[in-house]
């Protein structure tokens, strides 16, 4: 604890317990209370000069306060004067700020008006000067003019409401109108040879047409062709000439005036305005109608050699004179910086006047037909089945393929469209014509049994060649047009018409070889199986049948191609087969012996049939033919075996029958 007197901790009777801790401590109370009063009284002295010091201070605090006081006021009186005086000097500023704005601005204004009334002097003398040039025909002194006008009227372009603006650019719009047409004079006169300028003048006088813009330049040209192109218009207008054979008589004419153009103004034009290219485009377009005119005419188209020489003197004209335009602005047309004044693309020349000839060409097409029609007859009457050839085909197949494709050829130089697509159609008639034809060859052989036999089959291996060509045309047609002619091609119907010509043939050949065992199978028939006893190795109809067999497929082995050999082949084996059936089912009762010689016939049949159809190199085609032979005759022996079982049999067996059957075989078994 705090022994401090002055502490507010402080405890006295520890104190005092402190100062007389026992009874003889008590001996000095008295100088303990002496020492005690004289602190006292020293306190009390301290105290009395503290208060008087803080009196005399407090006095000095108020005389100090009220001075801060009345300096504060001096201090905000002052603040309030230096205020009015900043709003003094403020507005003081703020008009001479207004003062020198206001000179700033009549300065401005004034050197404004100096600077348009010097530009307005200007287009006045320029004008002046445009009119004298104009009258002298001074053109390169025009040019300049022109341009320093135009930059001059830029600067009064926001000002064109004001009377003296309006009438001077009246005034220059006059003056450009005249100028024009004696620009267009100019060069006209210069073509007849009644001009005094020279062509350095001329040529000058470009500059000024590009001064006077491109719709002027587009019209300066547009004059020039139709001037050039006048007397051709003309000449070719007359009585005499208004025909197609002055066809390419047009186009001669046109080579002798651009030679006669190119001597008359020499090198005056600026090449990139590509100028003959505009006379070209002008004669094409006056051709074109007045070949138009001609076409229309029921008489000039009869003639088909004359209408289509005009056409390939046209079309032969417009590929040489896109070629040479092309060499002659290649350079133009491929550079990459590029004025308004320079030539874009060439005109579409290609196809300008020949395409005129497209809607009259149908007697073209007629012709066409019908020399086709001619050329398939008389390569059918040419036909020899050559035995001895390494292709077993009718030459007249190979001969009708070049031809179409002679025609096809010829055509595509006439026309990508419409007559090309009618080509295609012809092409289509044709190609059925021959298929039909050809089936008519083979039933016109049917008089001499080896002759159809050999007919027949280069008739099939024909038909499978054209087959098998008629894609490759196809898409050589789709070639040869544009679209959406192009999408239309479709040969897919002949394609058929050929396999059907030899589904057809094989059937002529069934017919006949069935014409031919008709006879064997009657022999059967008339046997008496009910009675049968005598069994041999085969019966004598079929060796008789096997013997018909050997001879006709050896005379077809060797020119039949693989293909179609092993599709006839199988054919006859079905045939054989539902023959021998079909008599089996017609004879009314049969001996078991007669059942098993039966059975021995159908083997002797198989057998003989895979031996005489033997190629002479074994191949997948041969292997599957004997597969076929065996499951087709299995129907037989089959049928066979039914005919031997006893009722009792036949229902025991019934399932196993009907697992591998039809319900229509086993309801006719």
């Amino acid at each position: 604890m705090n022994n401090n007197p002055y502490s507010g901790q402080f405890d006295c009777i520890k104190h005092i317990n402190t100062l007389f801790p026992n009874e003889q401590s008590l001996e000095n109370i008295d100088s303990e209370i002496s020492k005690l009063q004289g602190e006292l009284k020293t306190l009390q002295d301290e105290l009395q000069v503290d208060i008087h010091e803080h009196a005399v201070m407090q006095n000095q605090i108020w005389e100090d306060v009220k001075n801060v006081d009345t300096l504060a006021k001096d201090i905000f009186t002052e603040i309030q004067d230096i205020k009015v005086k900043a709003q003094q000097s403020e507005e003081l500023v703020y008009q001479m700020c207004k003062d020198i704005k206001s000179l700033d601005i009549a300065k401005r204004n004034l050197t404004f008006s100096i600077a348009a009334l010097k530009k307005f002097i200007m287009m006045l003398q320029a004008i002046e000067k445009l009119k004298e040039s104009c009258a002298n025909k001074k053109y390169k002194d025009v040019g300049m003019l022109l341009e320093a006008f135009h930059e001059l009227s830029t600067y009064f372009q926001k000002f064109q409401n004001i009377p003296q603006i309006v009438e001077v650019t009246n005034e220059r719009e006059k003056i450009v109108k005249e100028l024009k047409l004696q620009l267009i004079d100019d060069y006209i006169l210069f073509g007849k040879g009644n001009s005094l300028m020279t062509p350095s003048e001329l040529q000058e006088a470009c500059s000024t047409v590009e001064h006077l813009g491109l719709k002027f330049k587009d019209e300066l040209v547009t004059k020039i062709c139709k001037f050039i192109i006048g007397p051709y218009q003309e000449l070719f207008q007359q009585p005499e000439n208004k025909n197609l054979e002055t066809t390419e008589r047009r186009y001669a004419w046109i080579a002798r005036a651009i030679k006669e153009f190119e001597s008359k103004f020499p090198g005056i034009f600026p090449e990139y305005w590509a100028v003959q290219s505009h006379i070209y485009y002008e004669f094409c377009a006056v051709t074109r109608l007045q070949l138009a005119d001609i076409l229309e005419s029921k008489q000039e188209i009869q003639d088909v050699a004359i209408l289509m020489k005009g056409l390939s003197s046209t079309l032969k004209f417009e590929t040489k004179l896109v070629d040479d335009l092309k060499k002659k602005y290649e350079h133009w047309l491929n550079l990459e910086k590029r004025s308004d004044f320079m030539i874009e693309a060439l005109p579409r020349l290609k196809g300008s006047i020949s395409n005129i000839f497209e809607p009259y060409l149908r007697p073209y097409i007629v012709h066409e037909e019908s020399e086709l029609m001619k050329q398939i007859d008389k390569l059918i009457q040419a036909d020899k089945a050559d035995q001895e050839a390494e292709i077993k085909i009718f030459n007249s197949s190979l001969q009708l393929f070049g031809y179409v494709k002679n025609l096809l050829k010829r055509s595509s130089q006439y026309s990508r469209s419409q007559v090309m697509f009618d080509i295609q159609k012809l092409i289509k008639k044709g190609l059925k014509k021959y298929a039909d034809d050809l089936l008519v060859k083979v039933m016109n052989s049917r008089v001499n049994e080896h002759v159809f036999q050999i007919i027949s089959c280069f008739c099939i291996n024909t038909a499978e060649y054209c087959k098998e060509v008629i894609p490759q045309l196809q898409e050589e047609m789709v070639q040869l047009l544009d679209a959406p002619f192009s999408d239309q091609v479709d040969l897919t119907n002949e394609e058929e018409q050929y396999n059907q010509t030899m589904n057809k043939t094989v059937e002529a050949m069934i017919q006949f070889v069935d014409s031919k065992l008709d006879i064997c199978f009657q022999t059967m028939l008339k046997e008496n199986w009910e009675q049968f006893s005598d069994m041999q190795d085969s019966s004598k109809y079929v060796k008789e049948i096997i013997q018909i067999l050997e001879i006709h497929i050896k005379s077809i082995k060797d020119i039949l191609s693989e293909t179609y050999l092993i599709f006839y082949l199988n054919k006859l084996v079905v045939y054989l087969n539902s023959k021998f059936i079909n008599s089996v089912f017609r004879i009314k009762k049969i001996s078991e012996v007669g059942l098993q010689q039966l059975g021995l016939d159908v083997s002797e049949l198989r057998g003989n049939l895979q031996r005489i159809s033997k190629l002479k190199q074994e191949s997948k085609s041969q292997a599957s033919f004997v597969n076929f032979v065996q499951k087709t005759f299995q129907r037989s022996d089959t049928i066979l075996k039914l005919v031997q079982m006893t009722l009792d049999k036949f229902v025991e067996n019934f399932q196993d029958y009907a697992k591998k059957y039809s319900q229509e075989s086993v309801i006719r078994y």
